[in-house]
């Protein structure tokens, strides 16, 4: 008995299709990269596009996909995630020939191993890995684009908050200047010493950038990056000293969440500057606000050439 191919049949009305797909496939899979060894457990997409006429994708075709090369990875753990998600768009326009594009999105929990504190005890952070494949068909041929991302906490702390209380500051110590015998020069170096209140917050960022081949960028350097594009670099556990350091610390490094988003910009550039300048960045900061009722947010879409282009080459040797 032969059973009929409804997906094969006439669009019951003419409209192609961007995306069609599976959302929210969980899989277990294994990265070994260098020395070390990730355990993921990826949130997958997979899609395609639909010509006009056709009325739907073979859906089978693509859990097959996905389910074969898990399948195949689980004795043999690939080099990393955004090379495994390269795999997955390529065999995905290869199953279904109807197809011009297909892509692939993955997301998964990542815990690294990480020293903290005056004392460098070793301690776990979680972070979230993102990987991108997007292919298509050209000359016969199926051309792919992969990126991989990486999402991660800092703390920040607000500049302008920072002045308002240090011109309070200032206004208080003046009027108690003969009293305190202190002069104005002295004033403006106590200022500049002590760390001056502000509202701090938590804030999230998240970096896309597109790779020409597997392993060519680290999740830890990313990790790093924003990190180090923050005020200040949040722990779980903290003991009073470092709590006070941490503290010291961001306010000596009050920053604005649009300092925040080209601050990331910058530091991949110089890590990665040697990429193609076509290369795609893609950054997103989230701040968690604590004194008002709205996150505030930045982001931008760029190149490395374009930001090459507009930061003077001597800085990026810095």
């Amino acid at each position: 008995m032969v059973l009929p191919d409804v997906q094969n049949q006439e669009a019951l009305l003419p409209i192609g299709l961007d995306k069609v797909g599976l959302v929210g496939i969980v899989k277990r899979v294994k990265i070994t990269r260098d020395k070390d060894e990730f355990i993921l457990l990826p949130s997958i997409s997979a899609f395609i596009d639909l010509p006009q006429k056709m009325r739907g994708i073979h859906m089978s075709r693509s859990i097959e996909t996905i389910e074969g090369i898990i399948e195949e990875i689980s004795y043999r753990p690939v080099r990393s995630i955004e090379g495994f998600c390269e795999k997955l768009v390529k065999t995905l326009l290869e199953k279904h020939d109807y197809a011009s594009q297909a892509m692939v999105t993955m997301e998964s929990p990542l815990v690294l191993d990480v020293r903290s504190g005056e004392t460098e005890v070793k301690r776990q952070k979680t972070c979230n890995v993102y990987a991108k494949g997007m292919g298509e068909r050209k000359n016969g041929e199926i051309v792919a684009r992969i990126f991989l991302g990486v999402s991660c906490e800092g703390m920040t702390v607000c500049p302008c908050g920072q002045e308002i209380t240090k011109d309070y500051s200032k206004t208080m110590l003046e009027k108690r200047a003969r009293e305190l015998r202190i002069d104005e020069e002295t004033i403006d170096k106590i200022l500049n010493l002590i760390p001056i209140a502000s509202h701090s917050q938590r804030c999230r960022a998240k970096i896309m950038i597109e790779t020409p081949e597997e392993n060519a960028i680290s999740i830890i350097e990313l990790t790093r990056i924003i990190e180090e594009s923050m005020s200040g670099i949040t722990q779980d556990v903290l003991k009073r000293p470092d709590e006070a350091r941490l503290i010291r610390i961001a306010h000596l490094n009050p920053k604005f969440i649009e300092d925040t988003a080209r601050q990331i910009i910058y530091r991949i550039t110089q890590k990665f500057g040697k990429l193609p300048d076509k290369t795609e960045i893609s950054v997103e900061v989230e701040s968690m606000e604590s004194v008002h009722g709205y996150n505030a947010f930045a982001a931008k879409t760029t190149t490395l050439g374009e930001i090459k282009q507009t930061i003077e080459p001597e800085l990026l040797k810095k």
